[in-house]
């Protein structure tokens, strides 16, 4: 090895070393700058969610004609625990007679959500214990139809409806129908029109004579932003 390859090899080790001093010196003058820090509560001091903005739909089983006027809301939340409605005259509808009207307040009982609202029915008649019977409770269905309107007031009878003439299909079920929206905290009255349709013939309204229909209604609304 010569000389001048010894002089080379110590200029590249002091040039190694000298950016070794420098990186050190970069290092201490980051860890000695200055610092801070900015948290934040995102959604505020409530955060997301909470009981209070829960979403629930309830419904009057007394007949009332408007929201405002609805003293005790419930919740009855599966067909086991379905609410009675009681209706005077439901034990004697006639075919092409007077129909019978039922009054339901639904309310969006949300602070913060608005709903959708969808009203189905089916037929809770249990199963007869003879044919016969089965036979009269089939041909009463068969002439079964309900009318729905939805009303801020139904001190007085609708003008206007949602549907009319809906049947019990073959399942004993009324197919959902959708209603109006709510806003939060509001709700509508719904209107029911209950009757019994003339059969195509004498004979198939005769065979409705004695028979019967058990109807639930089912309500169901989805939260919206």
């Amino acid at each position: 090895m010569t000389v001048l390859e010894t002089k080379k090899r110590t200029g590249r080790k002091r040039t190694v070393i000298a950016a070794g001093a420098l990186l050190g010196v970069a290092a201490l003058a980051t860890t000695a700058a200055f610092t801070d820090q900015a948290f934040l509560n995102l959604g505020g001091s409530n955060g997301f969610g909470g009981i209070e903005n829960s979403y629930s739909i309830a419904v009057s089983q007394n007949q009332e004609t408007t929201v405002d006027s609805v003293e005790t809301w419930i919740r009855p939340g599966t067909t086991a625990t379905a609410a009675d409605i009681d209706v005077s005259g439901s034990d004697a509808l006639s075919p092409g007679g007077d129909p019978l009207y039922v009054n339901i307040p639904v309310l969006n009982q949300s602070v913060s959500f608005r709903s959708t609202l969808a009203l189905q029915f089916t037929d809770q008649t249990a199963d007869a214990e003879d044919q016969a019977q089965a036979d009269r409770d089939a041909a009463y269905a068969g002439l079964f139809r309900v009318d729905i309107a939805q009303v801020d007031s139904a001190s007085t009878a609708p003008t206007e409806w949602v549907a009319t003439g809906l049947s019990l299909d073959d399942s004993g079920a009324i197919s959902s129908t959708a209603l109006g929206n709510l806003e939060p905290e509001a709700g509508k009255v719904i209107v029911l029109r209950i009757y019994l349709a003339n059969g195509a013939t004498q004979a198939l309204t005769n065979a409705a004579n004695g028979g019967g229909v058990k109807l639930q209604a089912h309500f169901t609304g989805t939260s919206m932003s």
